[in-house]
């Protein structure tokens, strides 16, 4: 019996380990302070509750609070604490509108034999998926075709072989699809791999185009493929862009608002209007859980996994137990899964792209040409994260911004021959929230506009929510809540696969003590390569200076700290009066 396979023993002792870190930190902060949980953000205030059209759904007033969550959050309505005075449990934050949150559970119509007037309030509640991933491994543990096709991928040195005749093939098509050298060879090796091939893509290397490509030729072998992700966002994105190449596509659960209008949506395949009957190939995309619901029942041939650096290996396997071969497009160099606790496996990477990549290259192949970022930008991260390989090409390659006659100092910020600049953080007490650096950032929007330069041509990075809420705020202040919504201020988290003209990365914390403390994720080399790599003309970093120096507890988070001082050596330096 494969579940003997000691991968397969670690990741059921993994699963249960993020069970109960989820559960642990759901019950702290439950148990916090009600003031201090609004203050934090970590909990919503409502001033009343209405019922709305559908008796599934209700309408919540917000009040004065201004929380972390998200559409697409659950949460956990109460009357102000979330143990004894619970009104609903697991809603879903579906869409904000006119100051009210639409919040949706199958069972909210029985809030109302509770709630009988006034304020109420939402705390983050969770799924327990423990089950899902337990079946999934069973699955794998039991089943024949995973010990033939799954597990050996898993092992430190699988078998990969490619078919001669479909790589010469598919590399010529992607050619005439005007591809460059490693995109085509990318697009080959997925076509024409017999087990697994692994692609790297490096920000703004055209992954996504190169993925739609591998769709479009495996359709056209009549092919069902399975088109997953981490996220409904992800997955949406990849999607909208194989249906341009009117591949029969249909995305499966989520929301069909959020769905591109060139893509069909069903709750499930058996109500896609437009499935193919003649055994025609297709294109469903899902999220890995739909493999133990809406897609029970259904096997594909080749299963495609985007953003696969943020899928973790038991994920990955919900997914592949339905596939006979599989296609990993990512890149390690950015966001890893998040995880809640401390790794199972000791040295092991918990992505299962990380995983793959680490094993042999005779799978994998980078895309090393950036269609994003320009010359000067493209240059940093290329030799930190990428051996030298990633260069600039394309018509952003020698992109600059026009000069225009702006005062002192903003000139010499928007100095068209300074591609990346530096300012040193206003605060140097700060901590999560700096609200001096955030009067940077709208200074720096109101030059930027007065420039010709488009409010939605301009994305603001930060780590951390509170950063965000406190930039956001002072944006809709000076701009208006409807136009500054066309500025993207977010975390880094919410930014991967975005770019915009200019970015502004606001790193907030200036206390050198506090860095010290945070420093593994504050100089996390992922998040750092993310919030750079979204700029195509101009970068602006807002940050610590550190003087005085930064003592990490180990050697690789000080490697890490000594990258940032590294990038922020080779920016221009400008110094901002508050």
């Amino acid at each position: 019996m494969q579940g003997q396979h000691p991968l397969i023993k670690k990741l059921f002792e993994f699963v249960h380990a993020e069970r109960d870190a989820n559960l642990h930190q759901l019950l702290q902060t439950w148990q916090r302070p009600l003031h201090e949980k609004l203050e934090k953000g970590l909990t919503q205030g409502f001033t009343r509750l209405e019922k709305a059209d559908k008796a599934t759904c209700l309408w919540a007033s917000l009040d004065a609070s201004e929380s972390r969550f998200r559409e697409g959050d659950m949460l956990r309505l109460h009357l102000g604490d979330p143990s004894t005075g619970l009104l609903c449990a697991r809603m879903t934050f579906e869409r904000e509108e006119d100051g009210r949150w639409l919040l949706s559970e199958k069972l909210a119509h029985t809030v109302w034999d509770q709630y009988q007037d006034g304020p109420c309030y939402a705390d983050m509640d969770a799924l327990d998926l423990t089950p899902r991933y337990e079946k999934a491994l069973e699955d794998i543990a039991d089943s024949v075709h995973a010990d033939n096709i799954i597990v050996p991928l898993l092992d430190t040195a699988p078998i990969i072989t490619f078919n001669d005749a479909e790589l010469d093939y598919a590399e010529s098509f992607a050619v005439k699809n005007k591809c460059n050298e490693l995109q085509a060879r990318a697009v080959a090796m997925a076509y024409a791999a017999e087990q697994m091939t692994c692609i790297q893509g490096p920000p703004g290397t055209g992954k996504t185009r190169a993925l739609a490509l591998i769709a479009q030729l495996l359709v056209e072998r009549q092919e069902r493929v399975f088109v997953t992700s981490h996220t409904h966002m992800a997955i949406n994105n990849a999607l909208a862009k194989i249906a341009e190449r009117k591949i029969p596509t249909v995305k499966i659960g989520g929301r069909r608002e959020d769905v591109s209008k060139t893509v069909d949506w069903a709750k499930t395949p058996a109500d896609w209007e437009n499935l193919p009957e003649d055994g025609s190939g297709y294109v469903i995309g899902a999220t890995p859980f739909a493999t133990g619901s809406q897609l029970e029942h259904f096997k594909f041939d080749t299963v495609i996994f985007d953003e696969a650096s943020q899928i973790t290996l038991p994920l990955a396997l919900m997914a592949m137990r339905k596939g006979r071969r599989f296609i990993f497009i990512g890149d390690q160099k950015q966001l890893p899964p998040v995880l809640l606790s401390q790794s199972i496996l000791s040295g092991e990477s918990m992505s299962i792209f990380g995983h793959l990549t680490s094993q042999t290259a005779d799978h994998t192949v980078m895309l090393e040409e950036t269609y994003r970022m320009n010359q000067w930008l493209t240059e940093w991260p290329s030799n930190t994260y990428y051996k030298g390989k990633l260069r600039a090409a394309g018509p952003n390659k020698a992109r600059r911004f026009d000069y225009v006659d702006v005062k002192s100092p903003m000139d010499r910020v928007f100095d068209p021959d300074a591609s990346a600049v530096f300012i040193p953080t206003a605060d140097r007490t700060a901590k999560t929230r700096n609200y001096r650096d955030a009067q940077y950032v709208v200074e720096l929007c109101k030059v930027a506009q007065t420039m010709g330069i488009a409010l939605s041509d301009i994305g603001i990075v930060t780590p951390y929510r509170a950063q965000g809420r406190a930039i956001r705020t002072l944006l809709a202040r000076h701009f208006g809540r409807e136009i500054a919504s066309g500025i993207v201020a977010d975390t880094v988290e919410r930014m991967q696969g975005q770019e915009r003209e200019l970015i502004i990365f606001s790193m907030a914390s200036g206390d050198e003590v506090f860095i010290g403390a945070v420093a593994e994720f504050f100089f996390q080399p992922e998040r750092l390569n993310v919030s750079i790599t979204r700029a195509m003309t101009k970068l602006i970093i807002i940050g610590p200076e550190l003087t005085q120096g930064i003592e990490c507890s180990n050697s690789i988070t000080q490697q890490w700290a000594n990258d940032y001082s590294s990038l922020i050596s080779r920016c221009s330096k400008v110094v901002l009066t508050p």
